[in-house]
């Protein structure tokens, strides 16, 4: 009796998951989908379509890039050919896309990124996380693509918003246009 009671509440519980990932393949994905194939990086690579693709945030910025005429570059992974593990430089600048979580530790006064690799949880200082990004982005390509990185990520991944704001290390993102096209205005200014 315990045992069909335990599959009845496991079916029950299963249904709302089903409805969602119906409702996700219904709606979400031919939505993604159109984006995709009406986007400027599937007209120049026609490359073969993924799962969620234009929700990136590396295709949202490859495209804004040439939507809005920007002078970043964008340079391929030779070793993945996925636009998310290519580079975008500004002059010398890398700018490096996080999604995943910043924190900022008061006692040292700097700011820590968890990095998983093979299932070990590392954290890095910011500018360790830099300096490897950098490091991997020059060496896979052969050549010195970048000096110097910035952080592209958006508001609710960093701990404490207003201290990241004034760190120009990051670049800080609620609209992902603005502030790119920002980015490059304010470099431009610089550089003059």
């Amino acid at each position: 009796m315990k045992k069909a009671i335990k599959q009845a509440l496991a079916t029950i519980a299963a249904i709302p998951v089903l409805v969602l990932f119906a409702i996700v393949l219904i709606f979400v994905v031919p939505v993604d989908f159109i984006k995709y194939k009406r986007s400027l990086y599937y007209k120049k690579y026609r490359k073969k379509y993924t799962l969620f693709a234009a929700a990136a945030v590396a295709f949202r910025l490859y495209n804004e890039i040439l939507k809005q005429d920007l002078p970043i570059r964008f340079y391929e992974n030779p070793n993945d050919p996925d636009l998310a593990c290519g580079w975008f430089v500004l002059e010398d600048t890398l700018i490096i896309i996080n999604e995943f979580h910043f924190e900022f530790d008061a006692t040292s006064g700097t700011w820590k990124y968890c990095d998983e690799e093979d299932g070990a949880e590392a954290w890095l200082s910011l500018e360790e996380y830099i300096e490897n990004e950098i490091n991997d982005a020059n060496e896979l390509t052969g050549q010195m693509i970048c000096k110097d990185a910035v952080v592209l990520t958006d508001e609710i991944s960093v701990d404490d918003l207003q201290k990241a704001k004034e760190d120009t290390r990051f670049l800080i993102y609620d609209d992902l246009a603005e502030a790119v096209k920002q980015f490059c205005k304010i470099r431009k200014e610089e550089s003059q």
